[in-house]
């Protein structure tokens, strides 16, 4: 008997030729990059398993192999908290992470402790994804967020992968999107076993896409797992103390700035400098190429600043981070925090990070991929959302005001730690789906 519906081989094949017809339009602007802008050339390699390892993952007798996929540095930090808590419950778990860009990458190494190796993401076309998967041999898959690649998820489900959504998110547009072109990848939501979902308005889409209500639960934001600790004193001593930042003057810490945010962001620190003597700034941009050229904004404005990598200015006036993976830690240094990522259609940044050290958080209007962040830091008023013309006076207010600073920073602190627990109750729903054989 039959059903009508192509069988899942078959829909792979589909699929990679609808990417092959696509290709035209993707293929020319990334090769520029990658011959042009030298960007990509590792990722490249690495999404098309050409350094794949001999070896193939066997599934050792009570064991099993667990692949956590994050595309990027924010579903890194999600994915560590899940990692963290799969291990306490099941250590002997060989673990493999996976992300798609570099500066993810650069994360995972350094934060994905737990996994035995990190490697990029198979580019989803049918052979090299059978390939990353006879390698790897996964018994569990957990993407993190809304990596959703038709092919893999097919390809993985026909081999009794058991797949999951964590810290699962749709933004409208994407449902609406998933909606419409659901016939073109048939297959590839039937392969999901189970969702974990951050909000209410998340669950109500998957349903719509899973359509088994009982697989899907509502566990939180796993950010809120990964935010860290305060400094300890001597913590900022050590920091500020390498930085050559030796007097007492303010400090604004500004992270994950993208094209764009570092013009808003100076004009913003000049006038508040004006009110607020000796304000010191350290400016984190989102992505390592881009460092030289933050520079190069910097010296063109006469702004006396070392770099982090160098610091060989004694009590500079700005702090150029080029250096990834210590943003989390410097934010603690500050006395006023700019998550950026926000006053440019980027759909901002982690403000968990700077909340966490009680420094009082500022962020721009385009906070559209932080709903569940944004929504409590509102109604906790442990956070101001501000304008581009409104970020100087806000400041002003914050660094000539004290006792604020104080109030909004323990309100960011509060917020940030009594919300976690989602990547144990994610871990926790995903465990129920997987007991062993």
């Amino acid at each position: 008997m039959t059903t009508g519906k192509p069988d899942k081989s078959a829909m792979s094949y589909i699929t990679d030729l609808l990417y092959l017809l696509a290709a035209p339009i993707f293929l020319p602007p990334y090769l520029y990059k990658i011959l042009v802008k030298k960007k990509y050339r590792e990722s490249t390699k690495g999404m098309l398993g050409l350094n794949l390892p001999r070896e193939t993952w066997n599934k050792e007798p009570g064991t099993r192999n667990l692949w956590l996929h994050a595309v990027s540095v924010g579903e890194v930090v999600a994915g560590k908290a899940v990692l963290a808590e799969w291990v306490k419950l099941e250590p002997g778990t060989r673990i493999l992470a996976s992300t798609v860009t570099e500066t993810g990458q650069q994360k995972a190494r350094e934060i994905l402790t737990e996994a035995e190796a990190v490697i990029y993401y198979p580019l989803d076309f049918t052979g090299i994804v059978r390939r990353f998967l006879a390698t790897y041999n996964p018994q569990v898959y957990i993407m993190m967020e809304t990596e959703i690649w038709p092919n893999f998820l097919r390809e993985a489900g026909a081999r009794g992968v058991k797949i999951f959504l964590a810290n699962g998110k749709l933004s409208d547009r994407s449902f609406s999107w998933w909606m419409k072109a659901g016939k073109l990848f048939q297959g590839t939501f039937d392969a999901i076993t189970a969702a974990c979902v951050q909000t209410q308005e998340d669950r109500e889409k998957f349903m719509a896409l899973l359509r088994r209500p009982e697989h899907i639960l509502v566990t939180g934001n796993c950010k809120f797992d990964s935010s860290g600790s305060p400094l300890t004193p001597q913590e900022k001593a050590e920091i500020l103390s390498r930085l050559k930042i030796t007097d007492r003057s303010p400090i604004l810490v500004v992270g994950s700035t993208h094209p764009g945010e570092e013009e808003i962001i100076l004009e913003a620190w000049d006038r508040a400098r004006q009110k607020v003597p000796g304000l010191k700034l350290i400016l984190a941009p989102r992505h390592p190429e881009r460092f030289d050229a933050v520079a190069r904004l910097l010296e063109s404005r006469g702004i006396v600043f070392s770099r982090y990598s160098n610091p060989s200015l004694e009590n500079p006036d700005a702090v150029l981070v080029d250096a990834m993976g210590v943003l989390a830690k410097l934010y603690g240094v500050g006395d006023v925090a700019v998550v950026a990522g926000s006053f440019v259609p980027i759909g901002g940044h982690n403000l968990l990070e700077a909340a966490v050290h009680r420094v009082p958080v500022l962020y721009g209007p385009h906070m559209h991929k932080q709903p569940e962040i944004l929504k409590i830091f509102k109604f906790s008023s442990a956070g101001k959302q501000v304008e581009k013309d409104e970020l100087a006076p806000a400041l002003e207010a914050l660094f000539l005001n004290e006792d604020e600073r104080r109030r909004m920073g323990e309100a960011g602190a509060a917020a940030a730690l009594q919300n976690r627990g989602s990547a144990r109750r994610t871990v926790e729903f995903i465990r129920s789906f997987t007991e062993k054989k």
